[in-house]
């Protein structure tokens, strides 16, 4: 089924990760996809276009400068002539503790998890209003937004706890112009780059392992699932949201 079929799609920090998987899924379901990622957005773009024969373009993109927010919205008009759907999902997650990370940590991690989707979404949300065709907007979030999970993660923390109230505000201000906006909240994923060698970080993988009551840590595919039912007709009656993906982590 092609549920997203004549769409156009941007994904933040498709070159890699989590990102290059939504990317995918996007295009199996039918949409033109816009890889904007500061590295390997061509090689990703090319690749996904090889895999699923779908119209894709990649972009260089820093989502915490402003001129690239508006550079990267008028190239995908210019190439697609429409936008459909954004997923925000570039972001960084580097660690430091409260008590001996400096403003410059807190100002680096806010300017792209927070700056970066503000951005993103406001030359994003003025074409989808412009077009009148409504549109998407999907925030990938963080579970550590509701509940402390890693505290050496503060700032990240900090930073998606921001982006949930900036998808609520963005949702009640778009919905006359039939934007939805809605966020997934990723918990444990599995995204296949731990060092089998490391033992202190096989040790915490099984500590947080014994968490999930679902027994399983999650993949990109279960963002990417998550994802397409946000952007698909499926949901045309969800806005202002944050859809945690989590395997039951939260609630135990």
């Amino acid at each position: 089924m092609k549920g997203l079929k004549g769409k156009t799609a941007i994904v933040t920090g498709a070159g890699s990760g989590i990102g290059k998987v939504l990317a995918k899924r996007l295009a199996e379901d039918g949409a033109s996809v816009v890889i904007a990622d500061i590295r390997d957005f061509d090689r990703a773009a090319a690749e996904l276009a090889k895999a699923t024969g779908a119209r894709t373009l990649g972009l260089q993109v820093d989502v915490a400068a402003e001129g690239d927010a508006g550079r990267m919205a008028a190239e995908t008009m210019k190439a697609f002539g429409r936008i459909d759907i954004l997923v925000n999902n570039a972001g960084i997650y580097p660690a430091g503790t409260l008590a001996d990370a400096s403003p410059e940590h807190w100002d680096e991690v806010h300017g792209v998890n927070v700056r970066g989707a503000f951005l993103m979404l406001r030359e994003v949300a003025a074409r989808m209003q412009a077009e009148g065709r409504g549109g998407r907007i999907v925030n990938i979030s963080s579970m550590g937004s509701i509940r402390p999970a890693a505290p050496i993660r503060f700032a990240y923390n900090a930073s998606k706890a921001a982006l949930n109230r900036l998808t609520e505000d963005a949702a009640s201000a778009f919905a006359a112009d039939r934007i939805q906006v809605n966020a997934v909240l990723p918990g444990p994923i599995d995204t296949g780059r731990r060092d089998p060698t490391d033992a202190a970080a096989a040790k915490m993988y099984e500590a947080v392992l014994r968490r999930v009551p679902l027994g399983r840590y999650g993949t990109p595919y279960d963002i990417a699932a998550a994802t397409i039912f946000l952007c698909s007709p499926a949901s045309s009656f969800v806005t202002g949201q944050t859809l945690v993906v989590d395997g039951g982590f939260v609630v135990r």
